[in-house]
């Protein structure tokens, strides 16, 4: 595993929060958050290749639009990877998606996906037996669940942190003005 995501999702990472320094919390916070949105991007990428999977999959079995060979893929790329459940903006549950530039954990993640599913190999998707492609679609909805897994783990700590922040203002314990400073 990436040593950095490791560490964000050690438990201990959440032990003593209330004894924390509140420049700490703020420091892990961003961390998860940055993590986060690595995870979420790639995740996205993970969609989007088992998308194609799926729709070479209809195409073959004849339950997807177009002529039947690999032109329609092309022409219904842009729905394929269009998500039409989300403006853009938001994500289902409510949380704002952020789009930073990918870190150094996107970039690890994003080696495993290729060594699953391949740009290259997604080029050439036509060539494979069905159970080859039954085999790739399970290879990246496996990893896609294992991230989906990771982003709740880091969104419960983001959230515990918060809170613990929150609680520090509202009993008096920590002040506005101490972002001033």
């Amino acid at each position: 595993m990436i040593p950095q995501l490791e560490r964000l999702l050690d438990s201990e990472i959440l032990k003593g929060l209330t004894t924390r320094p509140i420049d700490q919390l703020r420091r892990i916070r961003i961390e998860c958050s940055q993590v986060e949105g690595d995870i979420s991007l790639v995740r996205r990428v993970a969609q989007g290749r088992l998308d194609i999977v799926g729709h070479e999959t209809g195409r073959r079995s004849g339950t997807a639009q177009g002529d039947g060979d690999m032109s329609a893929l092309l022409f219904d790329m842009p729905d394929i990877l269009s998500d039409p459940a989300s403006s853009g903006t938001s994500v289902p549950g409510g949380r704002a998606v952020a789009v930073n530039e990918p870190g150094e954990v996107a970039g690890e993640l994003v080696k495993t996906l290729d060594t699953l599913a391949s740009p290259t190999l997604l080029s050439n998707i036509e060539s494979l037996t069905d159970g080859d492609l039954r085999e790739l679609f399970e290879r990246i909805r496996a990893f896609e669940l294992e991230l989906s897994s990771i982003r709740r783990q880091l969104h419960e700590r983001i959230d515990a942190i918060q809170g613990e922040i929150g609680r520090r203002y509202r009993d008096g314990e920590a002040s506005v003005d101490s972002i001033l400073e």
